[in-house]
């Protein structure tokens, strides 16, 4: 039987699904909305509750670009410049942070990896005279110290008193610890 030319026998206009697709289909929509919605991250991450995060931005002038941005250094006197809008390295470049005794209180040195001790090697043998601010996002965002770069470092330590109680430091270590081990091991 034909029904006006169609040569498979169907009626015009009828549409005829295969069940076991339609099937497939339903059962990866609901595969997916219900991975979607009964998964959840092993605990919120956030700045100073869990870790610390650390950028070192170079000083430049005020150009009224998106790629300068204003900093202040020491909270009770603040010193307003202007660095580069992206950090020339980040916590992701740092090998380990330590705190150390210094004459008159404390200090905290930051350890670069082979990679960053290569960036701070180029960046202070062609920035002499620059400030390298070392911002810090922990409880609150600061900047913790602005050392001018009068030589080339090619060691990859940065020691500086930061401005921050000593509590506050270990706070800034702890958390910068725990954000370089989860660092190292996503890199595995």
């Amino acid at each position: 039987m034909m029904y006006n030319g169609c040569l498979s026998g169907e009626r015009p206009g009828k549409m005829t699904v295969n069940m076991r697709i339609i099937n497939h289909y339903l059962m990866a929509i609901a595969l997916c909305a219900g991975l979607g919605l009964g998964c959840k991250s092993m605990g919120e991450k956030k700045p100073g509750e869990n870790y610390s995060l650390i950028m070192l931005y170079l000083e430049q002038n005020n150009d009224g670009t998106k790629y300068s941005r204003k900093m202040a250094v020491y909270r009770a006197d603040p010193i307003i410049f202007y660095v580069h809008s992206e950090p020339f390295l980040s916590t992701a470049d740092l090998e380990k942070a330590t705190l150390m005794e210094a004459v008159g209180g404390f200090a905290l040195q930051l350890q670069f990896n082979r990679h960053g001790t290569a960036v701070l090697e180029s960046f202070t043998t062609s920035n002499k005279g620059k400030r390298m601010a070392i911002f810090c996002q922990f409880t609150e965002p600061r900047v913790l110290a602005a050392p001018m770069i009068t030589r080339r470092n090619a060691t990859g330590i940065i020691r500086f008193t930061p401005d921050c109680s000593r509590k506050e430091a270990e706070r800034i270590l702890a958390g910068l610890n725990t954000a370089i081990k989860e660092i190292k091991g996503k890199g595995k």
